[in-house]
């Protein structure tokens, strides 16, 4: 089961992907040179989101899941 916390973050990693995505396309769209700043936010933030959820993939195997976090 995933955490609250780790739910939290992916959440919140996952609507900063969105809105860096929807930058880089305004950007191209409007045409202010800045596509490369929404492309960035939303590269970092799919990232950040695989790196947070990475420890997810073994859950069943005494990983890091298996501590019986709070909640």
């Amino acid at each position: 089961m995933v955490s609250k916390r780790r739910l939290g973050a992916s959440l919140l990693l996952l609507g900063l992907a969105f809105v860096g995505a929807f930058h880089a396309v305004a950007a191209v769209a409007f045409d202010t040179g800045l596509a490369s700043v929404g492309a960035g936010l939303a590269g970092v933030s799919v990232l950040s989101l695989m790196v947070v959820n990475l420890p997810a993939l073994g859950e069943g195997d005494g990983g890091e899941g298996d501590r019986g976090d709070a909640d």
